[in-house]
């Protein structure tokens, strides 16, 4: 079980560099029909990279999940709400991946720069519609399971708690508001993966 922890913690931490790589490479803006067709290398970089981020969010919440709900363990129901925001999100990335690879095909097989743009926009945006609900739901709930059976020392739980509130407030701004405030819910999100796997990497044994 611990090596499956450690292995999580990697997995989460890659997955959140590869992630960031995506956007080094292309940035926030969904792309035009002509990027895809002139920078189809890049673009399918970020295809892969986006599925290697998914795929690496869902065994990081695979190990987290495990990690909270221990045998006797009273974390259950908290944990399993961790495992399904954190396996939709990963899925929420594998989702815009897949946006991202039909626009290339419609951008460079059939020559439909409109309908490459549209799913290009999806690809972009599903990610960011969706990361604030899931990562308030993703980081109350791990810190409602680590209050109830400490699995982590109790501050990452207080951590955990005041990220998702932090996050809230954010959503009804960005939501509400005029400013656009999803990347940076993303950012403090991904920020927050890379701390978890850390604590999953050093994993020997609950926290008394």
């Amino acid at each position: 079980m611990v090596k499956l922890e450690r292995a999580a913690g990697a997995s989460g931490v890659l997955g959140v560099g590869a992630i960031a790589a995506q956007y080094i490479l292309v940035g926030l803006a969904a792309p035009a029909g002509e990027a895809l067709s002139h920078d189809r290398t890049r673009w399918e970089w970020v295809t892969l990279l986006r599925m290697l981020g998914g795929l690496g969010l869902i065994w990081f919440t695979a190990g987290l999940a495990t990690r909270l709900d221990r045998p006797g363990s009273r974390a259950r129901n908290p944990a399993a709400i961790v495992y399904g925001a954190g396996v939709l999100w990963g899925f929420a990335w594998l989702l815009s991946a897949l946006f991202n690879s039909a626009a290339l095909l419609l951008a460079n097989v059939y020559a439909d720069p409109w309908r490459a743009r549209f799913l290009g926009v999806l690809g972009v945006q599903s990610v960011l519609v969706l990361t604030p609900i899931l990562s308030i739901t993703f980081l109350s709930s791990t810190g409602a399971a680590v209050l109830a059976s400490p699995t982590f020392p109790v501050r990452y739980a207080y951590m955990s708690l005041f990220g998702a509130a932090c996050r809230i407030v954010l959503a009804i701004v960005d939501w509400y508001g005029t400013a656009d405030l999803a990347m940076r819910i993303m950012d403090f999100t991904l920020i927050w993966v890379v701390v978890t796997g850390i604590h999953l990497l050093g994993a020997t044994k609950p926290v008394a």
